[in-house]
């Protein structure tokens, strides 16, 4: 019977369904018998499991290179970065909250005999006795409104004056008491109709409280200042000093040393940049989307 058989399938090539079909009544077909030699030219192998095609393209594993260690320096830079702009932003954020602290504190006494040295006092609340010198008294706009009333007013109507942000500060010379020294005081803000006749500071001597404060550099799109025509866009201390025949220092007064119905102090506006938290973001990410490349690259 197997002889029978056996010629029949060395007569007809057979299919693999019937060599399927056949092999589980007949010992012909099995999975560990692979040699055509034995069988005839026209038996198909299957489950073939013999190291002779194990280099096969469907077989292959990937070889891990170690020299693909050295793509991982990218994220790992990057991830360095990231952390270092962490550390970058928690020294930004306690700088904000230390200035924002300065401004709330005690005032002191006027640093009159380190005056040469007041970058280091910056944003400190500070009194000052003398008198106000208002000949020479001069307007920088178009400046915003930053005191702690309007914050409370700028939800009210957009029409409203007392509520709008646009004007200018109004800056007078101020002589300190007993010395002969003079320093620019911004007295506040007012409104853009009100800067025509901007009412006068009190003729007397008086004592005030204000911010101490560094000059400023001229924004992209500001124009230059003007001193002959007294038009000034940014508060440029040497100009300003030069203009007004003082020294160089500028000092906010506080909204509580607003004059009545005259410019609403309280202008200090505590603005640092502060973009660390983008820039921890984007490193971040990035070594987190090149580690991901180089696993599938090399690991999958």
């Amino acid at each position: 019977m197997n002889t029978i058989f056996n010629r029949y399938l060395l007569k007809t090539p057979p299919t693999c369904s019937k060599i399927c079909r056949y092999s589980s009544k007949s010992s012909i077909y099995d999975s560990k018998i692979t040699s055509r030699d034995k069988y005839g030219p026209n038996v198909i192998k299957l489950n073939d499991h013999s190291g002779k095609d194990s280099g096969g393209r469907g077989n292959k594993k990937k070889k891990f290179d170690a020299s693909s260690l050295l793509l991982l320096i990218v994220p790992g830079t990057a991830f360095a970065l990231g952390c270092w702009q962490f550390q970058r932003l928690q020294w930004k954020l306690a700088l904000i909250k230390e200035l924002e602290q300065k401004t709330t504190k005690e005032a002191i006494e006027f640093p009159i005999h380190d005056i040469q040295n007041l970058e280091k006092y910056e944003y400190q609340k500070v009194k000052l006795r003398g008198e106000f010198l208002p000949s020479k008294e001069f307007i920088v706009a178009p400046r915003g409104r930053f005191d702690k009333g309007y914050k409370q007013k700028k939800a009210g109507l957009a029409g409203d004056a007392e509520s709008s942000s646009h004007g200018g500060h109004v800056i007078t010379p101020f002589k300190i008491e007993n010395t002969n020294h003079i320093v620019m005081v911004n007295r506040g803000w007012l409104s853009q109709s009100q800067l025509h006749a901007v009412p006068p500071p009190p003729p007397s001597k008086v004592v005030i409280e204000a911010v101490i404060r560094k000059s400023e550099n001229r924004p992209q799109f500001v124009g230059e200042n003007i001193p002959e025509r007294n038009v000034w866009f940014y508060k440029n201390f040497e100009e300003m000093a030069n203009h007004c025949d003082a020294l160089p220092v500028y000092l906010e007064a506080t909204f509580e040393s607003s004059q009545r119905h005259g410019p609403i102090g309280g202008q200090t506006n505590i603005s640092v940049r502060n973009e660390h938290l983008n820039y921890l973001l984007t490193w971040y990410s990035l070594s987190a989307i090149t580690t991901a490349m180089w696993y599938f690259k090399f690991c999958r």
